[in-house]
């Protein structure tokens, strides 16, 4: 499973549960994930916290009970998951601007959180998505151990940073001796892409932008220990082929290719999402 579909399994439960308590540890739960690493997955994935996204999705939840029933506005809040008038008041005024008696009299138009579907298509274990831009920096390392030597280079800049405990989107792919995409034959070494939220940040380093695209995406889990030929790797490339050639998409030309890093479900573990563009 995907990064994507586990905070998408969380999304789907905020939906149902509008007007019920969510505790954020429910949350995590549903995800199958330690709270801390909800908070920053769901961050990094939605652009919201947990909370703002709750609150988002109530209140444009009561817009529409607002607008289309005569229940009375307590019972709309209540409906929403406030515990009062007086909360779900101050929510929507700090919201919209307005208290949501005026929007029921007024019909303003007002801008609002709409339910965020993290992904367009599930078939086979694969995912159909589309990354937008991502500013990034890079960490490209050569043989013998490139990824190790590239990781550390890596580590060493973070660590550098006001706050090295802010996650960060990590990207990797193989490169040739030129340091360009690679694959097969032509691997020579690695190259990391750490994703960055202000040019501050990049400490000197230069600034990448990995561009939008769609991509064809499956999540791997396996251990190098266990299976040092990584047949679980390959498993999920093959894996990502037969979708793509039984729902007859096609691979783009001079398709990017990533495996982005994730948490392991226990030690001792490689977890990674696989990336394939296609058209």
């Amino acid at each position: 499973m995907t990064i994507y579909e586990h905070v998408q399994r969380t999304l789907d439960l905020i939906e149902r549960n509008l007007g019920r308590p969510l505790p954020q540890a429910q949350a995590a739960r549903e995800a199958a994930m330690s709270v801390r690493s909800f908070q920053d997955w769901f961050w990094m994935l939605t652009g919201h916290s947990y909370k703002e996204y709750l609150v988002g999705r109530r209140l444009a939840a009561s817009l529409d009970l607002l607008a289309e029933t005569e229940s009375s506005i307590v019972d709309i809040a209540l409906a929403c998951g406030y515990k009062s008038h007086e909360s779900y008041t101050r929510a929507f005024r700090k919201e919209f601007g307005i208290a949501p008696r005026d929007y029921r009299l007024g019909r303003h138009q007002l801008s609002f959180l709409g339910a965020l579907h993290l992904y367009k298509e599930m078939y086979m274990g694969v995912i159909v998505k589309d990354l937008n831009d991502m500013s990034c920096i890079s960490f490209t390392a050569f043989g013998p151990e490139p990824e190790n030597k590239a990781k550390v280079a890596l580590q060493a800049w973070r660590k550098s940073l006001p706050e090295p405990q802010i996650p960060r989107r990590i990207f990797g792919h193989n490169v040739d001796a030129e340091g360009k995409q690679a694959s097969g034959p032509s691997y020579a070494g690695y190259k990391f892409y750490a994703g960055i939220r202000a040019i501050e940040e990049a400490t000197g380093n230069k600034v990448e932008v990995i561009k939008a695209g769609r991509f064809v995406v499956t999540g791997i889990e396996g251990s190098f220990d266990q299976d040092p030929q990584g047949t679980w790797i390959g498993k999920g490339w093959a894996r990502m082929n037969e979708m793509i050639a039984t729902k007859g998409y096609r691979v783009k030309a001079q398709a990017r290719w990533f495996e982005e890093e994730l948490e392991p479900s226990k030690p001792g573990l490689l977890r990674l999402d696989l990336y394939l563009e296609i058209e």
